[in-house]
């Protein structure tokens, strides 16, 4: 699958990403919002790019202006009742600092929500971010996530209050 548009190309993790990939989980803030500890080594890293390399619904987004790797994005597959179909995808997304407040990431969640709609048939998307995330919220927001719960993340994962967002493929179709 390729997934484009005029600010943004989503292809899959290469070796060569290995160094904005160390970039990425090295960031706290970056990290944190993944709920994952910072990279303490670049084995760690390694470690993290071979697992994206073999996840077909994990994507590197790459700026066409800048030509090079400015974040992720990875969908986990959430089955329907059969223990079969997928029903959704969960999105989980990140931008390096430099990045953001660009549109790029907006410009890739509906790049990819489009795509998953036309190849796959999938009309339903999940995400969710941390209560205090502002930034991610008015993200998901801007292209038509609507508000679904809150819930509290047990204390092994951090204890903090976590809202889930969802849309749902409607008569209008995306954005």
């Amino acid at each position: 699958m390729n997934i484009q548009t005029e600010a943004v190309q989503l292809r899959h993790f290469i070796a060569s990403d290995l160094a904005v990939v160390y970039q990425i989980g090295c960031e706290k803030g970056i990290a944190k919002q993944l709920n994952m500890p910072p990279f303490q080594s670049e084995h760690e890293a390694q470690s993290f790019l071979t697992m994206l390399q073999s996840d077909e619904h994990s994507w590197a987004i790459v700026s066409k202006k800048a030509d090079a790797v400015c974040g992720l994005m990875m969908l986990a597959p959430n089955l329907a009742q059969d223990d079969v179909t997928v029903e959704s995808y969960e999105l989980s997304f990140a931008i390096l600092p430099q990045y953001q407040r660009q549109g790029l990431m907006t410009s890739s969640l509906s790049a990819v929500m489009n795509a998953y709609h036309d190849d796959l048939h999938i009309t339903k998307f999940m995400a969710a971010c941390f209560i205090t995330n502002q930034k991610s919220a008015r993200c998901l927001q801007k292209v038509g996530f609507t508000t679904a719960y809150q819930t509290q993340l047990p204390d092994y994962l951090g204890g903090e209050l976590v809202q889930y967002y969802q849309y749902n493929l409607g008569e209008k179709g995306f954005r």
